[in-house]
């Protein structure tokens, strides 16, 4: 049960990187990520991809692998508060840094209590 709501979850999010493609690829240029447009699609294709193998029990562990990829990812590349001019972009980016950290290790711990 738990496998599937992290598959929806992130399955979604990997659709929504195509159809809210340009909003992400603005953030994505504001936070100084080179070619924007490929990194978004391939976030997406990341987290779809993850999506479907958590239900293959062959390649359960790549699809647990790749939600933790784009989870670390996004946070060092994307969530850089430590470069943020003002105090409260910093607190943001602090947020979702920490909330996608979180996240990678709670993922893990699913995996391995599976």
């Amino acid at each position: 049960m738990l496998v599937t709501i992290l598959s929806v979850f992130f399955g979604l999010f990997g659709i929504l990187h195509f159809l809210s493609g340009k909003t992400l690829e603005n953030y994505a240029v504001d936070n100084g990520l080179l070619n924007a447009f490929v990194a978004v699609r391939m976030s997406g294709a990341l987290l779809i991809s993850g999506a479907i193998l958590v239900h293959i029990e062959d390649y359960q562990q790549f699809g647990f692998y790749a939600f933790t990829l784009f989870l670390l990812l996004s946070a060092f590349i994307l969530h850089r508060f430590w470069d943020q001019d003002t105090r409260r972009n910093q607190m943001v980016e602090f947020f979702h840094f920490s909330k996608n950290i979180i996240m990678a290790i709670l993922i893990w711990y699913v995996y391995e209590n599976l």
